[in-house]
């Protein structure tokens, strides 16, 4: 599912022979800086003997604290939060696996906070615009959310009709990063933000339209 966020999952996997789709390309082109930048949590982790789902949880706390700040109009520390959030995110899957902790329900576990986290940081950023009496950013903030959902919706779905289904640009890393480096860069215009959350809803709405053509084809053939 979208939500099980290893490192391989989230920020490329092999295609299993077939021609790798634009998103695939970019998230390959991350694998390298995963691996060298992930490995000294691995250990730190291993050391401190804190369970994955434990890392999990934080995320998720991280995620709502994220989201506060964003209701609170306090941009900065909601940026901190936010790349935190998806730090520990990545970090769940990336120790259970070198660890050799995966369970099944680590994995449930993981993919229901990534549903949790999206709706939290883009409830906070409806919110956020809404108090800035900004309407059509809060209409975009919301079609952002749904969309979110709609993408790993539809790989889930695919996946459990065996259809392998990873296309588009905006699988969850990108969107964690791309949202951050809105975040960050507010301070120097409020354009900005609003420039990233545009370019979100399109890409997102490009994701779904693209999962949905190759869940077609693969089912049509």
């Amino acid at each position: 599912m979208e939500g099980d966020t290893t490192v391989d999952d989230a920020l490329g996997t092999s295609t299993g022979g077939a021609v790798p789709s634009r998103g695939q390309k970019m998230d390959e082109g991350l694998r390298w800086f995963s691996d060298f930048f992930f490995r000294p949590f691995t250990w730190f982790f291993g050391k401190l003997g804190i369970s994955p789902n434990i890392i999990t949880l934080l995320g998720i706390a991280l995620a709502f604290a994220s989201a506060y700040f964003l209701t609170v109009k306090n941009v900065p520390l909601a940026a901190v939060f936010w790349v935190l959030s998806g730090i520990f995110d990545i970090i769940d899957g990336y120790v259970a696996k070198k660890l050799e902790k995966t369970t099944a329900f680590g994995s449930f576990l993981d993919s229901f906070s990534d549903r949790i986290s999206d709706a939290a940081i883009y409830l906070g950023l409806a919110i956020y615009f809404l108090r800035s009496s900004e309407g059509v950013y809060v209409g975009l903030s919301l079609a952002i959310l749904v969309m979110t959902f709609l993408v790993s919706y539809v790989r889930a779905k695919a996946e459990s009709l065996d259809v392998h289904c990873k296309a588009g640009l905006m699988a969850r890393a990108p969107r964690i990063i791309l949202l951050a480096i809105g975040l960050f860069f507010n301070g120097l215009s409020p354009w900005v933000l609003k420039i990233v959350v545009w370019i979100m809803a399109v890409l997102l709405f490009e994701t779904v339209f693209e999962r949905l053509i190759e869940v077609w084809k693969a089912l049509a053939e």
